[in-house]
């Protein structure tokens, strides 16, 4: 058989230095340009206007974490806290307006230590109008009302309710630039009807659910930065959402970036508003038999300086379930992410693959961390079937938050290696879902450890577990299990159980199993790998030879040696005997099933009943011996005076073919001798002597 040849592939295409400076600068200072005009338009010739004013509230303002560093209007225009106003007098023809400012955004993670209760039980005055049904954000339909219910039910933490809303809106509503969603705002409705909107749209959506069950939400509006390809430019309008969070204050939620209760300082606001579709500039003109034309806002963003680093308070460590696979077979990546803070931190992970690696499900996945919580996510893996079977190859696989935080790891494939199904990994997948689910889980510690990886079935081996419980509840009846085997135990605050379970081992073979501790607060699993080897086994099949020879007949006795156990003898012995001469064969380590041949001549055997014995002796890893023997017999019935003679003459050593020159030589000058001899006698008697 061929021997396999091993190298290693990169095949992942990842930048190797990726642009990360709108996530995680300390301030940016950016340049906005917002300009437009209008035309004068009269409709009979002595039409007039005699004052116009723009109002403009789309424009960057003063807020926590912004700063106007200069700002600038022309022609100059009055300002006030939300609005800009510009007044012209018996204006003509066309009217330009500009506002050119410097804005310093300042990179601020909101920090929430305490859990803030839900359903929310009162709000300030000011802030009921962010619960209630609006134009295009239509929170009181009944399929927003039941979508949004759904989501929250059972649930008592608001920052846990808003996740789970901005989550579900990510990952169903499908982005899209069509001209239908693109250049008219849809209502929150219809884009749950139709699983499909911009930016503006995810965000009403978002907040229609957020309302709908009495969650103050805000809709904001400004520009942001992009590297996405979707867009011609970098900066650009963007829509996203605040949250209201009693105690703390509006909280910013981009469901279209997947920043969840934070925002990069790319993210430049210009105003919040009830409603997304809130006009942003209003033209007013007093006249006579003229109208004023209106164009679009211009808005150019030009990055100016980028200053400090800002320290994202997460840790990541990746590993899959197995670490070599077949072709063709299914994996699981599992990211365990810490957040080492004390206050609640929400991201979105994101794998980054090789071509020949696909996700089953999603690619990204969004995740809430209590503080100094530890949370398990999971992606399940089919690996390409169609590669060259020749190779081994290596899969790099890398983990990265929205802002770029990072873990890699890999994992090997070749033909030899256990095929892994799609069931055996969902079961591991189901198992880490439901101790997601069930919260007190993260305060349960399970670690499970096996004497041996590797073992004969005549051994004795246990599995050993240790569980603790490191929470504040007392845990009654949990019941640990190991394949078909279960065991209950209570385990008190800050107790510490063990548990052990005998091995099956009439099962040879890999086994992938998983030791679970269960029950209506605590689902927890450790997983054991282990290889039950059966003892080795060898057997002497297809043997074959003649009864009966003649004296210059060319016969073959052949045999096979069969490999009969997954697990391979070592040392092994080969005897093939005739009395006390014999010949003989080692073989390191049999892999496989082996076939011997030997020639025979009749001339080199013995006159009559020739028997022979073929013995093995052989061992397992651990130097446990075995034996097995097998006996034949062949005739030489019939042969003259003269081949009596020198069939008396051979010895055991002349029944093999590989006899040396010498000792033929001597074996042929005693028979010359002893056939002279014969013939003296022979002649003698004849004569009377």
């Amino acid at each position: 058989m061929k021997k396999l040849v091993i190298i290693l592939i990169l095949l992942i295409v990842i930048p190797s230095v990726i642009a990360d400076w709108f996530y995680n600068s300390k301030n940016i200072i950016a340049n906005i340009d917002i300009s437009s005009y209008a035309e004068v338009v009269p409709t009979t010739p002595s039409g007039y206007i005699e004052t116009a004013t723009i109002n403009m509230t789309f424009f960057p303002k003063q807020y926590d974490n912004q700063e106007l560093l200069k700002f600038y209007t022309n022609p100059q225009a009055e300002l006030d806290e939300n609005s800009l106003k510009f007044t012209w007098k018996m204006p003509e023809g066309k009217i330009d307006f500009r506002l050119n400012a410097d804005v310093k955004t300042t990179n601020i993670f909101p920090e929430i230590r305490q859990k803030i209760n839900f359903p929310i039980q009162e709000l300030p005055e000011d802030i009921k109008v962010y619960t209630k049904s609006s134009e295009t954000i239509d929170s009181d339909d009944e399929g927003i009302i039941r979508i949004a219910s759904e989501l929250v039910r059972g649930e008592d933490d608001l920052y846990a309710a808003v996740f789970k809303i901005a989550d579900w809106t990510k990952n169903n509503i499908e982005y899209n630039l069509s001209t239908l969603t693109a250049d008219v705002s849809q209502k929150a409705s219809w884009v749950l009807e139709n699983k499909q909107g911009v930016c503006d749209e995810l965000i009403s959506l978002f907040i229609a659910l957020l309302r709908a069950v009495g969650i103050p939400a805000r809709f904001v509006s400004g520009i942001s930065y992009t590297n996405s390809p979707l867009f011609p430019e970098n900066w650009g309008a963007h829509g996203w959402a605040e949250v209201y969070f009693p105690s703390y204050g509006w909280l910013p939620f981009d469901v279209t970036y997947g920043q969840f209760g934070w925002i990069d300082p790319a993210h430049i606001k210009f105003k919040d508003s009830v409603d997304s579709d809130e006009p942003s500039t209003y033209y007013n003109w007093l006249g006579r038999n003229a109208d004023l034309k209106t164009r679009k806002l211009d808005i150019k963003t030009e990055l100016r300086d980028k200053i400090g680093y800002f320290k994202t308070p997460l840790n990541i460590e990746s590993s899959t379930l197995k670490k070599a696979i077949s072709f063709g077979s299914y994996n699981l990546l599992e990211a365990t992410v810490e957040n080492i803070n004390d206050f609640y931190y929400a991201t979105e992970l994101h794998l980054s693959k090789p071509k020949e690696v696909k996700i089953i499900g999603d690619e990204s996945k969004s995740i809430l961390l209590l503080p100094a919580e530890k949370k398990k996510v999971f992606w399940i893996l089919k690996l390409d079937n169609n590669l060259d079977s020749r190779y081994s190859y290596t899969f790099p696989l890398i983990v990265s938050t929205t802002n770029n935080i990072s873990s890699e790891t890999s994992f090997t494939a070749n033909i030899r290696e256990r095929d892994v199904s799609f069931d055996e990994v969902e079961k591991i997948a189901k198992l880490l879902e439901e101790e997601k689910e069930k919260k007190y889980s993260g305060n349960v510690v399970l670690e499970c450890k096996i004497d041996k990886d590797e073992f004969y079935e005549y051994e004795d081996i246990e599995v050993y577990c240790n569980a603790k419980n490191t929470g504040n509840v007392f845990l009654d009846d949990a019941d640990v299990c190991f394949e078909n085997q279960c065991k209950k135990i209570d385990l008190g605050i800050s107790q510490t159980k063990n548990v052990s379970f005998e091995i099956n081992k009439s099962i040879i073979g890999q086994r992938e199993s998983t030791v679970t501790l269960r029950n209506d607060l605590v689902s927890k699993a450790s997983y054991i790998n282990f290889k039950v080897n059966d003892v080795p086994k060898i057997e002497i099949e297809m043997l074959e030879f003649p009864l009966n020879v003649s004296y210059d007949e060319n016969f073959t006795v052949s045999f096979t040696l069969a490999k009969k156990s997954q697990s391979n003898p070592e040392n092994a012995e080969v005897i093939f005997a005739q009395g006390e001469i014999e010949k003989r064969w080692n073989i390191d380590e049999l892999t496989e099933d082996k076939k011997f041949a030997l020639r025979f001549v009749g001339s080199q055997l013995a006159y009559g009943r020739n028997n022979f014995k073929i013995s093995i002796k052989f061992y397992d890893v651990l130097r446990r011996e075995y034996r097995i023997d097998k006996e034949l017999s062949i005739d030489l019935p019939n042969a003259n005076p003269f081949q009596r003679v020198l069939l008396s003459l051979n010895t055991v050593g002349s029944v093999f073919e590989t006899i040396g020159y010498e000792t033929l030589a001597m074996m042929l000058l005693v028979g010359s001798i002893a056939f002279i001899v014969v013939v003296i006698l022979v002649f003698r008697r004849s004569k009377g002597y």
